[in-house]
């Protein structure tokens, strides 16, 4: 009778670990967390969008005021060159390069002219492509040069044209995800989440480096 009774309870709790075990993967099928597998999707959508970028502040002592071809020589790091653009005031100026000597034409006023040049890790068309008479041209001086991270609106805008299942594969992400760019107007990639689903959400703010306005990425995943 002992042996009978050990054996119902062994029997019992088998079937109890069975049932716990198919319980608790009602709730979760994936070997990772939902929590850990936002931070990984999260990982790998920014790095698909964010970008290296540097701004260098440029001057220029003018002894009068109109219409100057300026130039300057600086050391561009790899593959920066051509996303590079100088600024007056925000507005992009004429610009073209000789070599690693950059022109550029400018309105001056009599005393410190300062403007700024700025250029990022992207593949991009040839920015400065201006055709500038360069005879009586005046250096210009690039300043400590800063650099910060921004994301890219070039591959903002691949993203949002390659197909999510395409997308999703080609970062290895196993998880469902959506992504939001919030610049304004919303524009998305992937299915909203279904209803009555846990749903985890992480927000990250940048600016956009070809224009310089703000842009929220939100990455959902369950």
């Amino acid at each position: 009778m002992n042996v009978d009774w050990a054996v119902a309870v062994s029997v019992f709790l088998i079937f109890v670990g069975i049932g716990m075990a198919y319980y608790w993967g009602l709730f979760e099928t994936n070997s990772n967390p939902v929590g850990t597998s936002l931070d990984i999707v999260n990982k790998k959508i920014l790095d698909f969008l964010i970008i290296d970028s540097w701004k260098v502040p440029v001057r220029y002592n003018s002894s009068g005021s109109g219409l100057a071809v300026l130039y300057l020589d600086f050391s561009w790091p790899e593959g920066t060159k051509n996303s590079t653009r100088i600024l007056d005031s925000g507005l992009p100026l004429s610009c073209m390069f000789q070599g690693d000597r950059l022109y550029f034409q400018a309105n001056v006023q009599e005393g410190d002219n300062d403007f700024l040049m700025t250029f990022s890790n992207t593949s991009s068309p040839l920015a400065c492509n201006s055709a500038l008479e360069t005879a009586n041209s005046n250096a210009s001086l690039p300043l400590a040069s800063e650099r910060s991270i921004s994301v890219s609106q070039s591959n903002i805008d691949y993203m949002l044209a390659t197909d999510y299942s395409q997308f999703r594969q080609s970062l290895g992400i196993t998880r469902n995800f959506r992504v939001e760019i919030d610049s304004g107007i919303v524009s998305f990639l992937g299915p909203q989440p279904p209803a009555f689903t846990n749903t985890y959400v992480k927000e990250s703010r940048y600016l956009i480096q070809e224009t310089g306005q703000p842009v929220t990425v939100r990455v959902m995943v369950w």
